[in-house]
């Protein structure tokens, strides 16, 4: 008799997951279609509530589970780009009901922050333009996350 189905499921997707690290066949195709995908740009194909978001499904399905998982009060990502991951991210906060995201970009273009401010999870994100290594810009992300208990970074 099956105690908790869901936890059996989660048990054995565990399981296979620990077996694809010795599996060198799949790991081999795994390498060659990286390399094809980052060729021809896959990654550009995609977006998140409308806007751009330049990531592979697998990784955000894989993204969404550690959040979801961790239930972080803040996510600090560096690299905002056109703000389709920083979005996402707020959208699963959302669904969580709390939490904030800060986005750090070097150069966050004028459409781009526009696109991001009017949109309607902005209102889990705050927006830094600066270098994630610029000594100022380190200080004033943590100023922000210590004022949470649980910290995810990107």
């Amino acid at each position: 008799m099956i105690k908790n189905p869901l936890k059996q499921y989660q048990n054995e997707a565990i399981k296979r997951g620990d077996a694809y690290k010795n599996n060198k066949a799949l790991q081999h195709a795994w390498h060659n279609l990286h390399k094809q995908i980052v060729k021809v740009k896959y990654a550009y194909n995609f977006f998140w509530m409308g806007v751009p978001i330049l990531q592979i499904p697998q990784d955000l399905q894989a993204m969404q589970e550690i959040i979801w998982k961790v239930k972080p009060e803040i996510i600090i990502e560096t690299g905002v780009a056109h703000g389709g991951s920083i979005i996402f991210s707020a959208s699963i906060l959302e669904l969580l009901g709390r939490g904030k995201v800060v986005g750090i970009d070097i150069d966050i273009r004028r459409h781009n922050r526009k696109a991001i401010e009017s949109h309607k999870m902005f209102k889990r994100i705050k927006l830094i333009e600066g270098s994630s290594i610029d000594p100022a810009v380190i200080k004033k992300v943590s100023t922000i996350a210590k004022k949470h208990k649980k910290a995810l970074v990107c």
